[in-house]
């Protein structure tokens, strides 16, 4: 049941959030999928394998970029209108708020701690992305270049 609610969850908070960030109507559903897609690969690595926080959100993040690129190429639209509202379900905005409560409630010790795993958190997010670019830069942009007899 959580796997449906996960998966629920996280496209309503992408299809929404493309609708926030003005993307075309066409391409509410399309960048929901794909933040949906990203999160629950996350997740279901994280559960088969049992992974770290850091390494689901950078599967995450990672499936999230390689979706992003091949739904830019078939919508032929630019990759961040998937992207920026695909990445909103990995935002670690509840550890953050966490921290802020610790902090208020003088755990400044257990403040720390959250504020560090955010930080970590945030940081595998972003190096899930750029991998995902480099990724899509060599082999999903220059199909022409890997397949052309006359190099």
């Amino acid at each position: 049941m959580d796997w449906i609610f996960n998966l629920l969850f996280s496209f309503t908070a992408s299809y929404f959030f493309a609708v926030v960030f003005d993307a075309p109507k066409k391409l509410f559903l399309p960048a929901g999928i794909v933040g949906a897609a990203g999160w629950m690969m996350g997740q279901t690595f994280g559960i088969v394998f049992d992974l770290p926080l850091v390494m689901v959100n950078f599967i995450g993040a990672f499936t999230l970029g390689i979706m992003s690129h091949i739904m830019a190429r078939v919508y032929k639209e630019p990759s961040t209108i998937f992207l920026t509202p695909g990445i909103i379900p990995f935002v670690p905005g509840g550890m953050a708020y966490d921290a802020t409560s610790s902090i208020i409630l003088s755990d400044y010790f257990g403040a720390v701690n959250i504020i560090m795993e955010v930080i970590i958190s945030a940081g595998s997010i972003a190096v899930g992305i750029l991998f995902a670019e480099q990724f899509a830069s060599l082999f999903i942009g220059k199909r022409r270049l890997l397949f052309n007899k006359n190099r």
